[in-house]
């Protein structure tokens, strides 16, 4: 098994555990590659190691990144 492991499930569905695994991917950006972008479904990327969760949220939001606090983006 590879190092970051992919669960994904609807939105008020999820089935739990190793029902909901997708796969695992050597790499964050290679797990967020193989989420489907859809409206409603949901992901963790997990570090299986440590098993704490590293990235996790709407599918289709997942290449989103936040700007740092104090960030004003008008410079």
């Amino acid at each position: 098994m590879k190092k970051y492991l992919v669960f994904t499930y609807y939105v008020g569905r999820s089935l739990g555990g190793a029902k909901d695994l997708l796969d695992s991917f050597d790499s964050i950006p290679e797990a967020l590659d193989n989420i489907l972008g859809e409206r409603h479904r949901y992901y963790q990327v997990v570090d299986r190691d440590t098993l704490q969760i590293v990235k996790e949220g709407l599918a289709m939001f997942k290449d989103f990144v936040p700007e740092s606090p104090g960030s004003s983006g008008t410079h």
